[in-house]
């Protein structure tokens, strides 16, 4: 077997994984060309599911990032941060204008925001609400209809990556050398009982990449980008 690289932009999965996969050795002089191929899988599956941060799928540290915020009928805020999902926020304010307040997060030991299961957007409860420093606001209510932004700092991601998201990621590299592999653009060949087949369903693509697509599915889906 060759030896496995990890020097891929976010290693989500390295040259054995695609030998494995596809039962063959790729020869070492090859490597350099398989790990384009990989850092240009992790692009083509962060842009599929909407993970447009440096880090991808993975885990991070964001600063001041600024969405629209709303308040929902019950006059809670309701954030939804670019990058999913959700682990911890440590900053958060609202903007208007040229006006902007900073909402206290903590009260003791406890969080005055919630994180729901879906780990997708932040909650803060109205009863919750609570300012530093002088405010142009004094409940939610005030904001209700209105359109303002939300600056907000958090860490969002996955770790470790999850393991259909890293099989996913295989099956395109796959789809590459196999591609690779087919130079002349046959559809499908056969020698005597054996027959081999790269178009196998509808759509002119591979089963590699409708298995990758089926593979991140809920994440595009959970992302909000479909």
């Amino acid at each position: 077997m060759a030896t496995s690289y990890a020097s891929s932009v976010l290693n989500y999965c390295v040259e054995e994984d695609i030998e494995n996969f596809l039962l063959l050795d790729i020869d070492s002089s090859f490597s350099t060309q398989v790990q384009t191929w990989i850092a240009s899988a992790e692009k083509w599956i962060n842009n599929y599911c909407g993970y447009t941060t440096a880090s991808g799928f993975l885990r991070e540290s964001i600063s001041n990032e600024i969405v629209p915020g709303r308040v929902d009928a019950d006059l809670n805020l309701v954030v939804f941060p670019r990058k999913i999902p959700l682990v911890s926020v440590s900053a958060l304010a609202l903007i208007k204008g040229t006006s902007s307040v900073t909402l206290s997060l903590t009260s003791g030991s406890s969080n005055r925001y919630n994180i729901p299961t879906t780990a997708d957007y932040i909650y803060y409860p109205e009863a919750e609400l609570s300012i530093s420093g002088a405010s142009i606001i004094s409940s939610f209510a005030e904001m209700k209809g209105q359109r303002f932004f939300c600056q907000t700092s958090y860490i969002a991601g996955y770790n470790p990556l999850p393991a259909d998201v890293h099989l996913a990621t295989v099956n395109i590299v796959a789809d590459y050398v196999m591609r690779h592999a087919n130079k002349e653009g046959l559809q499908s060949i056969t020698q005597g009982r054996v027959s081999k087949t790269w178009y196998q369903r509808k759509g002119g693509e591979s089963d590699f990449v409708q298995d990758a697509k089926i593979l991140l599915a809920p994440y595009r889906m959970g992302a909000h980008w479909a």
